[in-house]
């Protein structure tokens, strides 16, 4: 019997920990509030986001044809331009496509989020969770072709009925991150 009560208490305390783990993602996750709605991604991030400084970085005004102040909803319009070049690359176009976008503050946070979803350390800056059908992105280390390259895995992963390897994603959504690179002048 105290074999039993040594295995329930071991499932207790592993499923509690496995809960804390997850609930600390999703409570991340929660503080994010809603910046702004585009026509294909919803944005989330920390309400002190400057998305003018945002916008500026990412040099999307370009693709847009917009250039201002940076407010949440040029962000929108440029993610948005950003999506439509992105499906030009590939000559993937899915126009009732509508995802979510999540600014999280720092790689740090962004490798926290994955841990919790998949219980592994992560050091890279930005992923795409098909299930969830959400771009994780560090806001601290967000680049064009970063983005890019995260919008390619989700274009890819909606059009195919069942979504090519990861290798030849990679492959895909990396040719795209270098065509918006060398497109933008960025490309070293």
């Amino acid at each position: 019997m105290k074999t039993v009560t040594r295995i329930f208490i071991t499932l207790i305390l592993t499923l509690g920990a496995a809960f804390c783990a997850s609930s600390g993602v999703f409570a991340q996750e929660e503080s994010l509030s809603q910046l702004s709605k585009g026509q294909y991604y919803t944005i989330f991030g920390a309400r002190s986001l400057d998305t003018g400084a945002l916008v500026r970085t990412l040099n999307i005004g370009s693709l847009s044809g917009r250039s201002g102040d940076g407010t949440a909803g040029e962000l929108a319009d440029s993610v948005d331009a950003l999506y439509s070049s992105v499906s030009d690359t590939l000559d993937i176009h899915i126009y009732s496509f509508h995802g979510k976008l999540k600014f999280l503050a720092n790689q740090s946070e962004v490798s926290s989020v994955f841990s919790g979803y998949f219980g592994q350390n992560f050091p890279e800056r930005s992923f795409y969770l098909h299930d969830r059908n959400t771009i994780y992105i560090s806001a601290q280390d967000t680049t064009m072709g970063m983005l890019g390259h995260e919008i390619a895995h989700a274009i890819i992963s909606h059009y195919f009925v069942t979504p090519p390897p990861e290798k030849v994603q990679e492959v895909l959504a990396g040719y795209v991150e270098y065509h918006l690179r060398k497109s933008s002048g960025t490309l070293r």
